[in-house]
């Protein structure tokens, strides 16, 4: 399909509005070459498969025809703003995968606080996992019962 000449054209034809005559089997040309700036996709389309014609072989019938235009309406969206953050929607994964230091036995105001006295488990309900050495060896400022995540 060689995709990559639609980036080409766009610097080259700069005035014209470029399209992708789509003759690939399947739906990935379409959101891809959207992203490299074509804005008129041509795609055969049947009703069946099985029907005689050179081009029902890489026709879309109307499902697969569906998912290409909503795969295209999609792809800016996935491209996002190319800032690394956490999403919304990573954000009650990310606790429940992530790991938090908890309390194995009961620690009191004043203990000091050792490394057999912890224990990385899921969910990330207190400190993040990585900070663990900045407790250990740390005196305890409140109060944890044995099976409480950590928390400053």
């Amino acid at each position: 399909m060689n995709l990559r000449v639609i980036s080409w054209m766009r610097e080259a034809f700069s005035d014209t509005v470029i399209g992708l005559s789509d003759h690939y089997n399947g739906t990935v040309t379409a959101p891809l070459a959207y992203m490299l700036g074509a804005r008129i996709i041509e795609k055969h389309f049947t009703l069946d498969h099985t029907w005689k014609g050179t081009d029902n072989a890489f026709s879309l019938e109307p499902e697969g025809f569906r998912k290409m235009v909503r795969d295209i309406r999609r792809a800016p969206i996935l491209m996002g703003d190319g800032i690394k953050r956490v999403l919304e929607y990573e954000k009650a994964p990310i606790r429940k995968m992530a790991r938090s230091p908890y309390a194995v036995r009961d620690i009191v105001t004043g203990d000091v606080i050792f490394e057999n006295d912890l224990e990385l488990r899921t969910p990330a309900d207190g400190v993040d996992a990585w900070k663990i050495d900045k407790l250990i060896g740390a005196t305890a400022r409140r109060c944890f019962r044995k099976g409480d995540a950590l928390s400053t």
